[in-house]
């Protein structure tokens, strides 16, 4: 029985050196391969004629709403320091910030829908936003945008989706 498990043995180690040594000779060669894309931004004009908007991101993140304030984790009762400010009186201030996000020449358009989520903090309601930037609109100068803007040095969550990829599957 041990002299079988040897010639087995000794018939694999044969088999793997060749199969080593033709892969040496005959290397696997593959092509690159784009990641697919996952996102078409398309412009239908009045004709019906329909038109991809090419070299853009898709760029999301969270921003407090009015209704954001009576959600805050407190320290007895008063709202933590590093909350305090998504605690906005009213909607101005979000309208601001669309304002000052269409103002940059390389931020196509928005939308932002009201929902609630739960991340690091507590669950709260607040805007989600959805942005249509050109890809040199950077996640560094969103966040830039929106530290300065709503005066918060906390952690902020981005999630970008380019359409730069293949369009195979």
């Amino acid at each position: 029985m041990l002299r079988v498990a040897l010639i087995v043995v000794a018939v694999l180690a044969v088999a793997i050196a060749g199969f080593v040594a033709w892969g040496s000779r005959h290397p696997i060669v593959t092509t690159p391969h784009a990641s697919p894309k996952v996102w078409t931004p398309i412009v239908v004009t009045p004709e019906g004629n329909q038109m991809v908007q090419p070299n853009t991101l898709r760029m999301e993140f969270w921003t407090p709403s009015s209704k954001t304030r009576d959600y805050l984790a407190k320290d007895g009762d008063a709202i933590r320091d590093r909350d305090k400010w998504e605690a906005i009186e009213g909607e101005e201030r979000v309208i601001e910030f669309g304002k000052l996000l269409r103002s940059d020449s390389s931020v196509l358009g928005y939308r932002r829908a009201e929902v609630w989520g739960h991340g690091r903090t507590i669950l709260k309601p607040g805007w989600w936003w959805t942005t249509t930037v050109t890809t040199n609109y950077s996640v560094d100068k969103l966040v830039r945008t929106y530290r300065d803007f709503w005066k918060s040095s906390n952690a902020v969550f981005v999630e970008v989706i380019d359409n730069r990829g293949s369009d195979e599957p």
